[in-house]
């Protein structure tokens, strides 16, 4: 586990902490059955994707799991980008978690704005390599309807 610094320029309440949950905006991954599952001192509860302030003292450190919860019947994993960290005692606490794009990569909890959603690259690069198959392929479709249309699919054929 990693220790995570506060802030005091976070305006809070007194006796609360500041999560913020965040998710890569171009994730294909992410769908509506996608939680994070949030572990604060042993209690674990599902939150939704957004900011959530939670009531915890102010004198003691909080040890903190984060991971997105999934539920697929076929999936050889079942937690995504888990990770932990422990915030010290002190007011103005607040932490944020970033998901990561790609269910391989782990996620990042830290300070408020500091943290990033991995696998974006790969992410990229997935989608990239579908497009361009795809536009081969419709390429391909293309150059054969236009043979059949003009009567030049009779000349492409090897002979008999």
């Amino acid at each position: 586990m990693s220790e995570i610094e506060s802030y005091s320029s976070v305006g809070s309440d007194p006796g609360t902490v500041l999560i913020v949950l965040k998710r890569a905006k171009l994730a294909l991954l992410w769908g509506a059955s996608y939680h994070p599952i949030v572990t604060i001192n042993g209690r674990a509860e599902a939150l939704p994707w957004g900011a959530h302030r939670v009531a915890f003292s102010d004198a003691e450190p909080l040890s903190i799991d984060v991971y997105v919860n999934e539920r697929r019947l076929r999936s050889l994993k079942s937690t995504i980008g888990r990770c932990a960290a422990i915030i010290p005692p002190g007011t103005a606490r607040a932490v944020e978690y970033s998901a990561p794009a790609q269910g391989f990569c782990r996620g990042e909890l830290g300070p408020l704005g500091t943290t990033r959603s991995r696998g974006l690259v790969a992410q990229f690069l997935i989608v990239g390599v579908l497009a361009l198959i795809c536009g081969f392929m419709a390429i391909g479709l293309l150059g054969v309807g236009l043979a059949a249309m003009t009567g030049q699919l009779g000349e492409l054929r090897p002979p008999q």
